[in-house]
């Protein structure tokens, strides 16, 4: 017997239409190249009254296939869009009463890691990627987070009930350990700041290969360290004292070796630069200033490292420039700067 919704099922019904409506009278500026927060605002009701209410039908078949299996029959079926039911009779053991339970959010959860899935490994238009975003963290949560409490505080004897039913503690005790395993998971993978930047990306947030703003500190951070321990490395028991001097850049990282010898100061320059191609291009500069009122300095550009090297690889470099500026007199400099 299959039951009629109620007036909730006619307010779902009418809410869903009405996104859907809205998704094909504007289909063309949503399925654009441009994904825009008004797209997106069109989007999440498509996904929340449409897409779901049709995950609820499968968690239910889920239900209904489990059943068949153990020998059962369906006898009733209700659907209220963000509810639903299967009305059954069998002889079922307490294992297999907990394996029928299990079947619907299984379903649920193996929708939402293939959307989450589909959206990483294979990307489409960001439009796409958002709906298979938005619709895995609906299906995972609702699965995973908010049926169980709705089970366990709410008053409903739903799935979970059985699924952790005490006539089934070795069963029980296993789903549990998948259940927290998944959720700490995701919680990890959410906050971590490869997923941020690849979900930005994938939904239009950022443009392709660009770098979001905190992967980018994190990155120049990173280039000044391997600077400052390149510098530490070559001056090390050097025949003059330097001083290192870091320098903040927008384009990537720099350090100034300062020091004076022989009536001149001098300074090797290091900049580190995010924006060149190929990445990382470490370019090497000098300047020298005679120890003189009003004297002008003079500066030489001296190499460049492409890539990204390490610091025990750029060491010998910085090395064998401190030696060459260090023997610069005035015969050997070049024009004012």
């Amino acid at each position: 017997m299959i039951q009629q919704p109620g007036i909730l099922g006619v307010f779902m019904a009418l809410a869903a239409v009405a996104a859907l409506v809205t998704v094909i009278r504007e289909r063309q500026a949503i399925f654009d190249e441009r994904f825009t927060a008004r797209d997106r605002s069109r989007i999440l009701p498509f996904v929340l009254f449409v897409l779901v209410p049709i995950s609820v039908l499968l968690h239910e078949g889920g239900h209904a296939l489990m059943v068949k299996v153990f020998g059962g029959h369906v006898t009733g079926f209700g659907f209220y869009f963000f509810y639903a039911y299967v009305e059954h009779v069998g002889a079922y053991t307490a294992l297999q009463l907990a394996l029928i339970a299990l079947a619907g959010p299984l379903v649920n959860v193996v929708l939402g890691l293939a959307a989450a899935g589909v959206a990483w490994y294979r990307p489409r238009r960001a439009v796409y990627n958002y709906m298979l975003f938005v619709f895995a963290a609906l299906e995972l949560g609702n699965a995973l987070v908010f049926y169980p409490l709705l089970d366990a505080f709410g008053g409903v004897a739903g799935d979970w009930e059985t699924i952790y039913s005490r006539d089934t503690p070795l069963f029980s005790a296993l789903i549990a350990l998948n259940h927290v395993a998944i959720l700490v998971c995701a919680l990890v993978i959410w906050r971590s700041p490869r997923f941020q930047h690849g979900y930005a990306e994938r939904t239009g947030l950022i443009a392709p290969g660009s770098v979001d703003s905190g992967t980018r500190a994190r990155e120049q951070q990173r280039l000044a360290d391997v600077l400052v321990d390149a510098a530490s490395t070559a001056s090390a028991g050097w025949k003059h004292a330097i001083v290192l001097a870091p320098d903040d850049q927008a384009g990537g990282a720099q350090l100034v070796l300062r020091w004076e010898s022989a009536g001149f100061r001098r300074a090797l320059l290091i900049h580190a630069n995010l924006d060149e191609t190929p990445a990382h291009r470490i370019e090497l500069h000098a300047a020298v200033q005679p120890l003189l009122p009003g004297a002008p300095p003079m500066q030489r550009a001296l190499a460049r490292i492409s890539g990204d090297p390490s610091a025990e690889q750029i060491a010998p470099h910085l090395r064998h420039f401190l030696d060459l500026v260090d023997g610069w007199n005035g015969t050997s400099l070049i024009s004012p700067n």
